[in-house]
Order: structure tokens, then C-alpha cells, then sequence
């Protein structure tokens, strides 16, 4: 079991979600930011090939945020959020695992802020992010509606035999620490048993789908006490094979 500092976690598309759908995504951010970030700024990233510009940082207002992804096609926003940020890159340039998807955005976070205390002053408020954490990567996936969501702490990672094609468009995918299912998965497996499923986080999405964190980040599958045996035991499908890592 690999054992890093940060959470990372991906949505697949078939096509590339329009830019209502980023709209929507980055309007609903600065409601998350908690009473230590305040601010609605966000650092942004990006690469203006035409103009030979290789990396350009700034900081804006969400119309900014708006702007850059608009304009330019490799871009990377990261959001203030209660714990820490959390970081979205867009779905070009990927390398690696994420070079075999064509559509993809990645969701990535360092785990110190979600990490057990033993301030019992302070618990509570771990605690709260990390709810607020997943009711985050659940609100993308309700705007978003990937076909498929996977990740996890400790490095974005599938089977040596694997692609995440073959994974995104299985009916019953691996179980990750984190997944999108999509309607058809749901289905398949039978909606009240995943709704039901004895995990840390189960939101059904408008459209159909469900956002699972079987773990309470910034956990991992394979630590004591974790519950991924008994959720894909629940679900019926196989736990996720992580030996190949981008």
C-alpha cells in the first residue's frame, strides 16, 4: 500500500463538459470556503501556446476563472477551501494513466488539513471538512455527470492489464476510495444496495448517478478499520487494483 500526501481523484467524460457546466462548477466553490477562507479568489494556472507563453499564473474573481477557461485549453484553478485548496486541471495534456482518456478533469488536495487531531477543541472542525470535502466532489459530479469517477490517496493508479477506457465503460467498475457511478452501474448493481452500502459517503445525483467515498478522507483502503472490504462485498464488485500509478 502506497502511502502519499495528497488525494487525487478524476472524472471521466465521454465528451468534453461545455462551459456552462465549468460555470456552474466554479459558481458553487466560493460557498465552500469556511470561516478560515473567506476569500473567493482563485489561483489559476494556464499555457498560451500561440503566443509562446509556457506557464502564466495569476489570481482572480470567478469571472477571471471564467475567462482563462474559456480561452485557453490547459488550465489548472485551484479553489480555497476550508481544509486546505483543491486544486481542478482540465483534460488536456494528460500523462501518463490520464494520456489514455480523452476527456478527464482531476481533482487533487493535501490531506494535512483532514488529518485526525488529538485537540478535541479542534475535532469537531476536522471533522466538518471533511464532510464538506466530499459534499464538494459530490456537487462536481451532480454538475458534471462523468461516466466514471475514480481516485484515492496515494497516486491515481489501475491494474498492469488495465486502461481507464476499459474501466470507464465497464457496467460494474473496480471499487475505488472514491467513485462516481453512472446511472447504468447504479442500476446494475440495484440502487437501494448502493444507496445502503455501509461507507463513509453515498450521495445520489439528480441525474442518476451516486457519489461514494468509502473511506473518511484522508484514509485509505488497507488501513485498519476502513470499510472497502465490506462495501465491495456489499456492492458485489471488485476492489480496485493499484499497481500501475501515473
Amino acid at each position: 500500500m502506497e502511502d502519499y500526501d495528497r488525494i487525487e481523484i478524476v472524472y471521466i467524460f465521454d465528451e468534453e463538459p461545455s462551459l456552462s457546466s465549468y460555470e456552474s462548477l466554479f459558481e458553487e466553490f466560493p460557498t465552500y470556503p469556511g470561516p478560515e477562507y473567506s476569500t473567493d479568489e482563485f489561483s489559476m494556472s494556464y499555457r498560451d501556446e500561440n503566443q509562446g507563453v509556457n506557464e502564466v499564473y495569476d489570481f482572480g474573481k470567478y469571472d477571471d476563472v471564467i475567462q482563462v477557461i474559456s480561452t485557453y485549453p490547459n488550465w489548472s484553478i485551484s479553489v480555497p477551501l476550508a481544509h486546505d485548496e483543491l486544486t481542478v486541471v482540465s483534460n488536456q495534456g494528460g500523462v501518463g494513466l490520464l494520456s489514455e482518456s480523452p476527456h478527464f478533469l482531476e481533482f487533487t488536495t493535501w490531506i494535512y488539513g483532514l488529518e485526525d487531531t488529538e485537540d478535541e477543541e479542534h475535532r469537531n472542525r476536522v471533522e466538518q471538512r471533511r464532510q464538506e470535502f466530499v459534499e464538494v466532489l459530490a456537487q462536481a459530479a451532480d454538475i458534471l455527470e462523468p461516466t466514471w469517477g475514480f481516485g484515492r490517496r496515494g497516486g491515481l493508479a489501475i491494474g498492469e492489464d488495465e486502461t481507464i477506457e476499459d474501466l470507464a465503460t465497464r457496467t460494474k467498475p473496480p471499487l475505488y476510495e472514491y467513485n462516481v457511478f453512472r446511472e447504468e452501474t447504479v442500476e446494475a448493481i440495484g440502487r437501494e444496495r448502493v444507496l445502503s452500502a455501509p461507507a463513509y459517503y453515498v450521495e445520489e445525483l439528480d441525474w442518476g448517478g451516486v457519489f461514494m467515498a468509502v473511506t473518511e478522507p484522508p484514509r485509505q483502503c488497507g488501513h485498519e478499520d476502513q470499510p472497502c472490504d465490506e462495501v465491495a462485498e456489499h456492492l458485489g464488485l471488485p476492489l480496485a487494483n493499484t499497481e500501475r500509478y501515473h
